[in-house]
Formats: structure tokens, sequence, C-alpha cells
């Protein structure tokens, strides 16, 4: 984080910066907060709560003024949700999905550790374009273990790095939706890249859905995941609400522009209330 970015900030959520910006556009004037929450498809109450909250955080006067600190704070807003969206699109994410990926960036990953992932992100892609592998690792992704190696040895430094996460489900017609799968890990997993072996580490969350028959709300987790290596499955053991995937069976690409992006097929089943789910075939998908 630069220094002049060392600011006191509140964390607010993606409406909450909307409701800062349209202040931003609208100004002081009377009705001013109306105005804004009809903009924002909300009540008065969670507006004017929130500019309360800027008040005594000293970002707005009790007129509605940006002072220096909220219009250096705004700044900051609005350069990481760019930075967010470019981060997202360059990592391919399909265009409908950004919105929520942003809001669940934005909303629950501390900021200076969101900063540290695009900048890792445009440091991996800076790195590759300058070492200048394009047509050697074209010529080795025809092979599955030489990508890896080249990944692992060649770009991928020791210790462990943040990296995005995505489940799509497998279809005939190669359309992708998000699985089911896609609820039960965090979306942000972890590269963990050291002398005793490289894995892409998961972290399971609880799963929540309805009954089919009642309706009834029901809780569940991920009981398994097996992942495919070269045409075998193998079943991760999980430990501590956490598993671990070898790199060596994931499959590394490079985006349009110059971010690295690995696959790797997986089996999951799932148990939710009393029920246990089939397993179910999909893509993981993890970005840097």
């Amino acid at each position: 984080m630069n220094k002049q970015d060392s600011v006191d900030l509140l964390h607010p959520s993606m409406l909450q910066i909307q409701y800062l910006m349209e202040l931003e556009k609208v100004g002081k004037k009377r009705g001013s907060v109306t105005m804004i929450a009809d903009i924002c498809g909300v009540s008065h109450g969670p507006v004017s709560r929130f500019f309360k909250e800027c008040m005594e955080r000293g970002y707005l006067t009790e007129k509605y003024e940006f002072t220096a600190e909220g219009t250096h704070a705004l700044l900051i807003y609005k350069k990481l949700l760019r930075d967010v969206k470019l981060y997202l699109k360059a990592m391919n994410i399909p265009e409908k999905e950004i919105p929520e990926k942003m809001r669940q960036l934005i909303e629950n990953v501390d900021y200076d550790l969101l900063r540290n992932m695009i900048r890792n992100g445009r440091q991996t892609a800076e790195h590759i374009e300058k070492q200048d592998k394009s047509q050697e690792y074209a010529r080795d992704s025809q092979h599955s273990r030489e990508p890896n190696a080249y990944f692992i040895e060649k770009i991928l430094e020791k210790g462990k790095f943040q990296v995005g996460i995505a489940v799509h489900q497998m279809s005939r017609n190669s359309e992708t939706r998000i699985s089911m799968a896609h609820q039960g890990f965090e979306h942000l997993a972890l590269i963990r890249n050291n002398t005793r072996g490289s894995w892409l580490e998961l972290t399971i969350r609880e799963v929540n859905g309805r009954s089919r028959i009642d309706g009834t709300r029901m809780w569940g987790h991920i009981s398994s995941l097996k992942y495919e290596k070269q045409g075998q499955l193998y079943e991760a053991v999980i430990k501590d609400g956490h598993l671990r995937i070898p790199l060596s069976a994931c499959h590394f690409f490079r985006g349009r522009m110059g971010n690295v992006k690995g696959t790797v097929h997986i089996t999951v089943a799932c148990n939710i209330g009393n029920a246990h789910m089939p397993e179910s075939t999909a893509v993981l998908t993890f970005w840097m």
C-alpha cells in the first residue's frame, strides 16, 4: 500500500460505496439522501445511517460535504472497484459473473490482501512477458506434464499465493455454468509451493439449500473430492476443513493478457441434511 493510501478506511459494502459515489454526483442539496436512496433502490434509513457513520469517521460534514479524508477515501474505493473489475476481466471471468464476484471480493477480503492479489496477478503477467516464453510454453502445453513443470519451476516462486477459484459444471454442448459445488468452498484459495511439494489448498465451507420435498432449509458440506491426474482419479484428503490438490494434476495456460490460469477436473460429493448428494463432475479453475 502506498503511504498516500494509509487512511483509516471503513470497509463498506458495494452498495454503500455507491451511496458515496452518488453523493459525489448529487452534491449537497435538499433531499439528497432521499434522492440517493431512490437511485440505489433502497429506503432512506440505510443511506442515512451509513452517512452518519461516515460523519463519525470524518469523511463527511453534517451538511453531507466530503472532507479531505472522505474525498481521499472515495478515490481509494473507486480505484479498488476499477482494479478488481479489470483483474476479473483479465482472468476471463464471464461478464455476467463479474458484478457478484466483485461484491464478494470487495466486501469479504481485506483491502491490503486484495491489493496484493491484484498486484501478484500483474507481476505474474509481466514476468511471463519478460521471459518471452510464449512459443516454448505453447509447445510444452501439448504435453500434459511439461507445462506443469514449466509453471512450477520457471514461474512460481517458493511460498504461498492467494488465488481466486471457480467450479463449473461440465456439459456436452460446451456451455459452462457455476456448479453447486462452487458453494462448498471459500472462493479464495492458496497455492503452496515449497521443498515438500506444490499444492492448491482449498477451504471447505458450509453449503445450504432447500429440500425439494417440503422446502425445509438444510445445511451440509463437501464430503469428498477426487481429482483427475493422467486419466486416473485420486481422492484428496480432507483435514481440518481443508484439502489439497497437487499442482502436478493441474493444467496451466496463459490468458490473453498474460495471466496464468490453472484447471483440474474434479468429482465431488456433498452431504446436505440427512441426504448424501450423488457425485458430480466439474472443472475447478483458479487464477493468479
